[in-house]
C-alpha cells in the first residue's frame, strides 16, 4: 500500500500554491487562486476540501478512483479522502474553500446529508451551470471579505453564518446536479453508519463506549466499528471521541459550569480522569483551555 501524509486544515500552505490564503480560527480556509498543488504525491485530507475549477483540467485519484475535472466542475473531497497522482493542464485555475472536519461533522445530522456524503464518496466531481458557478463565486468573495476584516464581536458569527448558508447552497446544487442519486442502492452498512451518526448526534451526553451504540443498533461492537471504518475511514470509537471533545470544548468555552460540574455532567468517573482526557485530546488542562478561549474572546 502506498504511504500517504495526513494533512490537517492548518497545513494547507504546505500543499497549495495560492495567491491568497486566509484563516478563520483554523476552521475556514479560503484560497483565491489555486493554480497547483506544490507537493501532492499521496495525501489524506483531514478536512472538507471544495475546489471549483475556473479553467483547465485536472486528473487525479481520489480514494483509488480515477477522476477528471474541468471548467465549471466542483471537486468535493470529504475528510479522510486520499488524493494522489494529480496532473494539471497548463491553464488550470481554481478557487477553493477548506472547512475543518468539525464543521463537516456538524452537518451530518441534517436531513439526508449522510446520503449525499455516501454519494460523493464515489462521485466527488459535480458539474454545475453558469448560474450556480456565479453563486459559488459570490459566497467565496463574501467569505474572503469577512475573514480579512478586523476582528469584532460579530465576526465569528458572520463567518459561521456565511459558511452554513454556503453549505446549504452547495447541498442544493448537488441535488440539482445529481438526479440519479435517488436511485442509487444504499448498502446495509451505509444505513447502519447513518443510524449510528444520527444516534450519536442526538445524545446530549454521549456515552464513551462502543457497546452502548452497538446494543442500541442491535449489532456487535466489532461489526459497528468495521461499518464505520468502511464508510468513513474512522472507527466507531474515533467518532465517539470526536463528538465528545466537541461537546467538552463547547461547554468549557460557552457555559458557566465549573470544570468539576462539566466532568460530572458528562459522566466522567472523577475530575482527575477528566483532566487527563482533555489534556490528551486538546493539549492542555480544562482550566488552561478555558482561560485560552476566554483570552481569545476578549481580544476579539
Amino acid at each position: 500500500m502506498a504511504k500517504f501524509e495526513k494533512i490537517d486544515i492548518s497545513d494547507i500552505r504546505l500543499i497549495a500554491n495560492a495567491e491568497f490564503i486566509d484563516y478563520a480560527d483554523n476552521d475556514v480556509v479560503i484560497i483565491d487562486d489555486l493554480r497547483n498543488f506544490s507537493r501532492l504525491q499521496a495525501i489524506k485530507v483531514d478536512f472538507l476540501l471544495i475546489i471549483v475549477i475556473k479553467s483547465g483540467r485536472v486528473a487525479m485519484q481520489a480514494d483509488k478512483e480515477e477522476a477528471t475535472a474541468s471548467s465549471n466542475d466542483i471537486i468535493i473531497c470529504q475528510p479522510n479522502t486520499i488524493m494522489n497522482d494529480c496532473l494539471f493542464s497548463f491553464d488550470f485555475s481554481a478557487k477553493a474553500v477548506c472547512l475543518s472536519s468539525k464543521i463537516a461533522r456538524s452537518m451530518l445530522h441534517i436531513g439526508d446529508v449522510v446520503d449525499i456524503s455516501f454519494y460523493l464518496k464515489n462521485r466527488p466531481i459535480i458539474h454545475v451551470g453558469e448560474s450556480n458557478m456565479s453563486t459559488f463565486e459570490k459566497y467565496h468573495a463574501l467569505l474572503s471579505e469577512q475573514i480579512v476584516k478586523e476582528n469584532s464581536k460579530y465576526k465569528k458569527l458572520i463567518v459561521g453564518s456565511l459558511v452554513n448558508s454556503f453549505l446549504f447552497c452547495l447541498l442544493s446544487i448537488i441535488e440539482q446536479s445529481s438526479p440519479e442519486r435517488e436511485t442509487l442502492h444504499v448498502s446495509r452498512g451505509s444505513l447502519l453508519f447513518k443510524q449510528f451518526i444520527e444516534l450519536l448526534s442526538s445524545l446530549e451526553v454521549k456515552p464513551r463506549n462502543v457497546d452502548f451504540y452497538s446494543k442500541k443498533l442491535c449489532i456487535t461492537r466489532k461489526y459497528l466499528s468495521n461499518v464505520c471504518k468502511d464508510n468513513s475511514g474512522k472507527t466507531a470509537y474515533e467518532w465517539i471521541i470526536e463528538y465528545s471533545i466537541e461537546d467538552i470544548s463547547r461547554l468549557l468555552s460557552h457555559s458557566d459550569m465549573s470544570v468539576k460540574e462539566i466532568a460530572n455532567y458528562l459522566n466522567f468517573p472523577n475530575l482527575s480522569f477528566f483532566g487527563k482526557f482533555v489534556k490528551s485530546h486538546l493539549g492542555c488542562s480544562p482550566t488552561q483551555f478555558r482561560m485560552m478561549k476566554g483570552k481569545n474572546a476578549a481580544e476579539k
